[in-house]
């Protein structure tokens, strides 16, 4: 038996367009691959773009939330050596301690923001009354916080609604000093009063601390519209400024020439010139 051999030019075609449509495929591939490559390299050069050249060549832009008494100005001039850094270079530790060291300041956070971006959260510190103190020959007003801290009026700064906290035994002043212990009940006495919505600390210009012989202290009131002077215990609360205010009333309509009204020991005595 012979072997044979049979062509037919149907698959000779067959084979070409197979051909063909591999070529195609391949380069199809090829474009694919290109087409990725280029755009792993333009990720790559982004990423280089973000990661290390913008972080290292651009001001960081510092912006502030929480300012009340300052302005973004002055805040911004304490940042000091940090200014004009960039986000790689600025040290956020370094301005936290730098702020937190600032009297007026109660509390600090910053927060970089990738590339270029620094924010800082400041909780300044509320007076809730005054002192006055004798610094360089002048007598001047500064604030008391509701934890007892001590810190400088602002230049300009308006407190005269406050109350002024005297007798205070303040032999020496600085910055960001605290009260004594046994001082501290009665400014967080006087911060919660504050925010109570009869504002009897409104009627009071000054609040004297007086030191018995027999230890702790008690207090003398002096009401703005009155040339009456009132004594409380040390346990301010709003009861006893309802009294307060009650007993101003009844002296008042009685048009007598009364100096002192005693709130203590829970009673109430007068005296007469």
């Amino acid at each position: 038996m012979g072997n044979s051999f049979v062509y037919s030019s149907d698959m000779g075609s067959l084979d070409m367009e197979t051909e063909e449509k591999t070529k195609k495929r391949d380069k199809k591939l090829l474009l694919i691959k290109i087409i990725v490559i280029i755009l792993c390299l333009v990720l790559f050069a982004e990423l280089v773009l973000y990661t290390l050249i913008i972080p290292n060549q651009r001001q960081v832009t510092v912006t502030f939330s929480g300012l009340q008494t300052y302005t973004t100005e002055e805040m911004y001039d304490l940042l000091g050596s940090e200014k004009g850094k960039t986000w790689m270079t600025f040290d956020s530790s370094a301005v936290a301690l730098r702020y937190t060291n600032c009297p007026w300041i109660k509390s600090v956070v910053v927060e970089k923001h990738f590339p270029s971006t620094v924010h800082i959260s400041v909780q300044e510190r509320i007076p809730i009354a005054t002192t006055l103190l004798n610094m360089n020959g002048k007598t001047v007003p500064v604030c008391i916080d509701e934890t007892g801290v001590l810190f400088s009026a602002k230049e300009g700064m308006d407190v005269s609604h406050l109350p002024i906290l005297s007798g205070l035994p303040i032999t020496h002043f600085s910055d960001g000093m605290k009260l004594s212990s046994e001082y501290q009940s009665l400014v967080f006495k006087l911060a919660e009063l504050q925010q109570l919505p009869q504002k009897y600390l409104s009627v009071i210009s000054e609040i004297h601390i007086n030191e018995p012989k027999h230890g702790g202290f008690d207090l003398t009131l002096y009401p703005i519209k009155s040339n009456i002077r009132i004594l409380m215990d040390r346990n301010l609360s709003e009861d006893s400024l309802q009294y307060m205010v009650v007993a101003l009333d009844v002296v008042n309509s009685l048009a007598a020439d009364i100096t002192e009204i005693d709130l203590r020991y829970g009673s109430v005595s007068y005296r007469y010139r």
